[in-house]
């Protein structure tokens, strides 16, 4: 039978303190007693008194079996109730790890599982439950989806372009096209940037207003002159002598 109370209760042990010097010779004596293979009627009288004077100052075998009692019951608790349930829910677990990915477009059609993850109107969804789909409990208006993650708000997109180069006129260009091309005053040309608006071959990019193929990329211009025809995009910034 087991000394211990577990899992019922708590099993309480005796707080053990050391041997003050008034009962060494006490606790020599009880050893003595003990070491002893028969003990007549006044032994076993004074050996159950020491044991009682001395209980809390010796760890006696009752109190070892009770500790070993606690451990056994304490092991046996973690075999027979914990190791199984840390199983399952690993197992648990493990299906909604398993579960946890991204399944597409929400589809009215389908069923989906607990974890499961779908976009519906460009927003992202969780799946809290499993759950069969149907028109009329979307996500967006279901407790069985949580919504992860909103769909951003389209900004202004910068300018697709792919440089090709310096303008070459035995090029053709298609619209985005982006060329490099020297133009402003002939002792000190300038590069500038065009983008090909409309797709063509042999249109030399220029400054002007009115230009139908190319539009200037380059904002600013520096010279000691301002092109005529300049177009608005371009500010001009004059040299002083």
């Amino acid at each position: 039978m087991s000394r211990s109370t577990f899992p019922d209760s708590l099993d309480n042990f005796p707080e053990l303190s050391d041997l003050p010097a008034n009962k060494v010779q006490d606790a020599n004596e009880f050893v003595q007693l003990k070491a002893l293979s028969s003990l007549d009627n006044n032994q076993q009288n004074r050996l159950n008194a020491l044991a009682a004077e001395l209980q809390d100052n010796i760890i006696t075998p009752e109190t070892m079996n009770k500790v070993t009692d606690c451990m056994v019951a304490l092991e046996q608790f973690f075999l027979n109730n914990v190791d199984g349930y840390i199983e399952a829910k690993q197992q648990l677990w493990a299906t909604y790890v398993n579960n946890f990915n991204l399944v597409g477009v929400w589809d009215s059609t389908k069923k989906y599982g607990k974890q499961n993850l779908v976009s519906y109107n460009g927003d992202l969804y969780l799946v809290l439950q499993d759950v069969v789909a149907s028109k009329n409990d979307t996500p967006d208006m279901s407790a069985s989806y949580h919504k992860v993650a909103y769909k951003g708000d389209k900004g202004d997109i910068g300018l697709n372009a792919s440089y090709k180069g310096v303008w070459s006129g035995s090029t053709s260009y298609a619209i985005g096209d982006a060329v490099s091309i020297k133009v402003g005053d002939s002792w000190n040309p300038v590069d500038m940037v065009f983008i090909c608006k409309v797709a063509n071959s042999n249109q030399k990019p220029d400054l002007d207003t009115a230009g139908s193929y190319w539009f200037p990329y380059t904002q600013i211009l520096v010279g000691k002159t301002q092109p005529s025809n300049l177009s608005p995009s371009t500010a001009f910034i004059q040299v002083l002598d």
